[in-house]
């Protein structure tokens, strides 16, 4: 009996699904991020305030850019052979 091995082509644009949906997700998390200090303002926090605004906009940049670093790679052909046709 042969196994049941998983098909690299179909995991590789699963993986590439997946990276597709966490960029499509980060607009909805940074809004949330930057909602949070809205909470806060009853307060005199104003500093305290800015400092996770700009903190959480620094990590919104790094989680960005390993996203387009993934993707790119993803879309990238493995190995794969194009044929092109001449004419």
């Amino acid at each position: 009996m042969a196994e049941n091995a998983p098909d690299p082509l179909v995991s590789q644009m699963s993986r590439q699904r997946r990276l597709w949906d966490a960029a499509k997700l980060v607009p909805l998390f940074a809004g949330i991020l930057m909602l949070v200090p809205v909470l806060f303002l009853i307060g005199s926090a104003t500093s305290a305030a800015l400092v996770y605004v700009f903190s959480a906009w620094g990590f919104l940049i790094v989680l960005s850019a390993f996203l387009s670093r993934a993707l790119k790679r993803s879309m990238k052909p493995s190995g794969a052979k194009i044929i092109r046709s001449k004419g």
